[in-house]
């Protein structure tokens, strides 16, 4: 076999996998290599793909050559022992190799993240609990506006809602998970970047904009990293009660939220296998609030219909950008 591996399982469901591969393995990709470098080179006095290989060596330089055979290696051994091994990162890796020597076998490290299990209470009940309370405010703040003869029934809303956002906020107290670091960093990454292009666009420079903020560099960064953990546990705990929930969005619900956004180029796009795929977790998430919504209310949810996606489709806009 020309490869082993090992898997530890690290705290926070992350995983660490330490890959071997055998020494003629890498000895062939070096070579390879080499014999693409020896027929891409032009070395003086000498047709293209005939100079000697020694020449081609030292012109390329050893570390480019070195360099170019660990990416194919890891290119083709990662994907591999994920596979042998059963396991789906959520997370780009973190990569580390000890050291390249075309003499010796190859070990490297891959640090990522897999799915984390999710805890969750009794959410129903908690909702509930939320709705009553909410709705016995409500009433009180009526009964006093009646009171003091400031009620306009033209404005006062029939019905107590709760919005989606409340739901999710609700359905994180309930939940024990936990997320890997390696997650929210990379979802860090993804706000800060998405920040430093804001402020960009309107020229502000990140010292100023801090200085607005009244924070300096780390206390924006572990804000960024608390936004990031709960963006990434609301993502599991939402798919996990799909799951549990038994949502189904059919073909013909996908297809109709393509068609409406009307804009054919658009619409070409998102028959890509795996925009479909995002546009049904999109639909997922949405049944799903707008089901716990209606149960906790009761009937009356007929206003509320069009809150529900509004807000899920903005979660899901930020999560947008970050395929890109």
């Amino acid at each position: 076999h020309t490869m082993k591996t090992q898997i530890e399982k690290l705290p926070k469901s992350t995983i660490k996998m330490t890959v071997t591969i055998e020494n003629d393995k890498v000895k062939e990709f070096y070579e390879k290599e080499v014999e693409k470098a020896i027929e891409n080179t032009e070395i003086q006095g000498f047709r293209k793909g005939t100079a000697p290989k020694e020449m081609v060596i030292e012109k390329v330089g050893n570390s480019k050559l070195y360099g170019d055979a660990v990416n194919n290696l890891l290119q083709n051994f990662y994907p591999q022992a994920l596979k042998e091994n059963k396991l789906l990162p959520v997370s780009n890796p973190k990569v580390e190799i000890k050291e390249f020597d075309v003499e010796k076998d190859l070990e490297f490290t891959a640090e990522f993240a897999i799915r984390p299990d999710v805890k969750i209470g009794d959410y129903r009940k908690a909702l509930k609990n939320y709705y009553e309370e909410k709705d016995e405010k409500l009433k009180k703040e009526k009964l006093e506006k009646l009171k003091k003869g400031e009620l306009n029934p033209e404005k006062e809303e029939d019905h107590t809602h709760i919005g989606p956002n409340e739901v999710i906020d609700i359905l994180l107290k309930e939940s024990e998970v936990e997320i890997s670091d390696i997650l929210i960093e990379e979802e860090s990454d993804r706000l800060m970047t998405r920040l430093m292009d804001q402020l960009e666009t309107i020229k502000l420079p990140i010292e100023k904009y801090l200085k607005a903020q009244e924070k300096n560099a780390d206390e924006l960064r572990s804000e960024y990293n608390k936004i990031a953990e709960n963006n990434i546990k609301a993502e599991f705990v939402l798919s996990h009660l799909v799951e549990l929930e038994k949502i189904e969005v059919s073909n013909q619900e996908i297809e109709e939220m393509i068609e409406a956004a009307g804009d054919p180029s658009v619409a070409e796009q998102m028959q890509d296998p795996m925009q479909k795929l995002y546009i049904k977790t999109i639909l997922e998430k949405n049944k799903l609030l707008t089901k716990l919504i209606e149960e906790t209310q009761g009937p009356h949810t007929h206003r509320d219909k069009d809150h529900g996606s509004k807000k899920s489709e903005e979660r899901e806009e930020t999560k947008e950008e970050t395929k890109k």
